[in-house]
């Protein structure tokens, strides 16, 4: 067979490159960036160019799973189908749609069909509970773009190809890219800031790899972040830098956002960030002389205690000093496909009242979704693609709530640490074996500099009877006498579909994948999925203007954008006690997580190529003196311990630590995997063990856990 060659995107993360996969009998041989794809432009990042070794893993599920007597036994696909939707159908006459619930993994979070079908399935039980790893990285900004903006899918992003000031706070791209904004070359795109005369701050508790290459290091206290917001917004108020007809005209609640900064000068905030009140100063300096200006935070700050305030508060600054909606400024972009609204009332959980945000449940609560007793106990589970029992904090207690599920089945291409708790485990499709189009950040948000939209069809066929995941959940609902999405009609066409799909030609026609995806693509005025195959380097779509946001879309009910949110300005009274706290617990030390360049979350260890040399383990990043004063050195055995939970992992003594900082990256421990062959021959260890899980560990309005900036003991074994 000739050796192929097709172009297609990545879907691990927001940049979505473009690649060229070069095939043979159905394997992937080679992946390289495609250098003319419109966005990318000859970006790949490791992990893009090696998912052929995920699609092709020794480990790969090839068929269906059984828990029978504590081992996995192989079944076909009619009986799991036919068993899994009889005890569902029970589960549900029994007690309801409440007592089922999903949980989507990131690997699969960025293919918008199958994440689009779980939706519908859950639906078609009346359910709701559907968690996501977004309350471990982003769902503060949901709820913050929900309270300004007027829906948690409006969303803005700096505007980097012309910002003259940028101060990036928690974000290191050159490790882990940006998030909420599709930049596939973000180092080389912030350099230029730069290099056009413009200047870029990074607060980082490390000294991280991306302020190495460019601009100034700001080192920041962890989980500190609110309070420099509010030092900065007291002193651009102070200064009388307020654009106000600017604010009269499309803002409200700038009067007590003045109120709210009132407090917090840059002298008293520099107690707790230990950032000193001149260098504040010298940030707004900057950030106010430039000609297009914006201040931007990522997942170390979405992470914190207060992560929405955070979001808030940085947003606030960006629209009053007239940033928002500015060339140069922060954008909010145009999505490809009609928007949608979203619900106004969104459900709240039995656990504590605690709101859903972007129409799903905290992460950090599930244990106690399934735990507490009553109406409304989780009884049925489906995990799709992910890996919660590392993802998440509190690994012990969840690991105690999956035994408890009457029924839990885990779709993935691997049997990972999670699986190992299900009764059944069914093999998926990787990204490589689907039709797909853009991530919902893009087709919906438009969380784009540059606006362009890709279709992709398959790459190579799926193994053996790995099947995909919008099929299975198509065929769990007529198992159960359920119809998809709670409509017949759509059930009848799943189930057309599906039998049409079985007759040569016409059922490759017949696919509902393709169907949903072309018809998604002709909602977009692009032509359905044979117009968009004459773009295989992705299709330019028209710029973004600003200036066309501002008394136009916002979505809020006054049209305008909400300055000062009740019950944000609320809970800043509670930051009273919090920096009290904060000065009491100055010389205590604070766990960070770190990103790393050849691991993503906890699913890159499997590949022998990201755990080789010292990449075996992952490490506890401490200052030299740190360390001394703890009678720790590099190589030797550090415990970190909180709350009676404690892990044990080697030192790296790290100088780029801030002082009274420790970081230690997340997605390891999978001694016990024993579906992941390579994985399972590391040592790393769960940091999440000793990660705060349960209601009152999350930022009660967003959901978010607090993984960032968790005080720690660290002694030396």
């Amino acid at each position: 067979m000739a050796i192929k060659q097709q172009k297609t995107f990545c879907r691990i993360c927001e940049a979505q490159c473009g690649l060229i996969v070069q095939t043979e009998h159905d394997r992937v041989l080679d992946i390289k960036p495609n250098t003319e794809h419109v966005s990318s432009q000859g970006y790949a990042c490791i992990k893009g160019l090696k998912m052929g070794d995920f699609a092709h893993s020794p480990d790969r599920l090839t068929q269906p799973l059984k828990k029978i007597d504590g081992k996995f036994e192989p079944i076909t696909w009619s009986q799991a189908i036919a068993e899994i939707g009889q005890r569902l159908k029970s589960i549900h006459a029994e007690y309801g749609g409440q007592s089922i619930a999903a949980y989507m993994g990131n690997p699969i979070g960025f293919n918008l069909w199958p994440s689009t079908v779980m939706t519908f399935f859950l639906k078609a039980f009346d359910a709701d509970k559907l968690f996501t790893p977004g309350t471990q990285d982003c769902a503060n900004k949901f709820a913050g773009g929900e309270r300004l903006f007027g829906s948690a899918n409006d969303q803005v992003f700096p505007d980097i190809e012309h910002t003259q000031c940028l101060i990036a706070v928690g974000s290191n791209p050159l490790i882990s890219k940006m998030s909420f904004i599709s930049v596939p070359k973000p180092m080389e795109k912030l350099a230029a800031i730069e290099q056009r005369g413009g200047k870029v701050y990074w607060l980082n508790p490390r000294f991280t790899e991306s302020a190495k290459r460019f601009g100034e290091h700001v080192a920041i206290r962890p989980d500190t972040d609110v309070f420099f917001m509010l030092g900065f917004l007291h002193e651009v108020i102070a200064r009388g830098a307020v654009q106000q007809q600017r604010v009269a005209d499309f803002m409200r609640g700038y009067a007590t956002l003045i109120e709210v900064s009132e407090p917090w000068t840059p002298e008293r905030v520099a107690e707790v960030t230990q950032i000193s009140a001149s260098q504040l100063r010298a940030m707004v300096d900057c950030y106010l002389a430039a000609d297009g200006a914006a201040i931007y935070s990522s997942t170390g700050v979405n992470q914190s205690r207060h992560g929405l305030l955070v979001y808030w508060l940085q947003e606030a600054i960006n629209a009053i000093t007239g940033n928002l909606d500015k060339r140069g400024g922060v954008l909010a972009g145009r999505g490809v496909f009609p928007k949608f609204d979203p619900p106004t009332l969104l459900p709240r959980s039995r656990i504590n009242d605690i709101p859903y945000v972007n129409s799903t449940i905290p992460a950090g609560i599930m244990a106690d979704e399934i735990l507490t007793p009553g109406k409304g106990k989780v009884r049925a589970m489906f995990n799709m693609s992910g890996n919660p029992l590392l993802s998440c904090g509190g690994s012990e207690r969840l690991a105690e709530a999956f035994s408890a599920l009457d029924l839990f089945v885990c779709i993935d291409i691997v049997r990972n640490e999670t699986a190992e708790y299900a009764d059944y485990i069914l093999p998926g499709l990787h990204s490589l074996e689907r039709a797909d189009v853009p991530f919902y950040f893009f087709t919906m948000m438009g969380l784009m500099p540059n606006r362009s939209f890709d279709y992709t069809d398959e790459v190579i066929p799926p193994p053996a009877q790995a099947r995909d995941e919008g099929l299975i959940f198509r065929q769990l609902c007529r198992a159960a006498g359920r119809p998809l999405s709670g409509s017949k009609p759509f059930q009848w066409l799943s189930n057309g579909a599906e039998f049409l799909a079985k007759m040569p030609v016409i059922g490759k026609l017949a696919r509902l994948d393709k169907i949903f995806l072309g018809g998604m693509i002709r909602s977009a005025n692009l032509g359905g999925i044979q117009a968009m195959r004459k773009f295989p380097n992705g299709r330019k779509l028209s710029p973004n203007k600003p200036g066309d946001y501002l008394g136009q879309r916002v979505n809020t009910p006054s049209g305008k954008v909400e300055l000062a949110p009740a019950d944000l300005v609320a809970r800043v009274k509670s930051l009273e006690q919090v920096y009290l706290q904060e000065i009491k617990q100055k010389n205590e030390l604070k766990l960070i997580q770190k990103r790393e360049r050849f691991t993503h979350n906890s699913w890159a260890h499997n590949v022998e190529a990201f755990i080789a040399g010292d990449r075996y383990t992952n490490y506890l990043y401490i200052h030299s003196d740190d360390a001394i004063s703890r009678g720790l050195a590099d190589g030797k055995i550090a415990k970190v311990s909180r709350a009676e939970k404690s892990i044990l992992l080697p030192v790296k003594i790290d100088d780029d630590m801030k002082l009274g900082s420790v970081a230690v990256p997340h997605g390891w421990g999978h001694q016990q995997a024993a579906g992941l062959s390579v994985a399972q021959q590391t040592q790393g260890v769960n940091v999440n063990i000793i990660i705060p899980d349960g209601p009152d560990s999350i930022e009660p309005l967003s959901g978010m856990s607090h993984m960032n900036g968790v005080i720690v003991d660290v002694s030396a074994v």
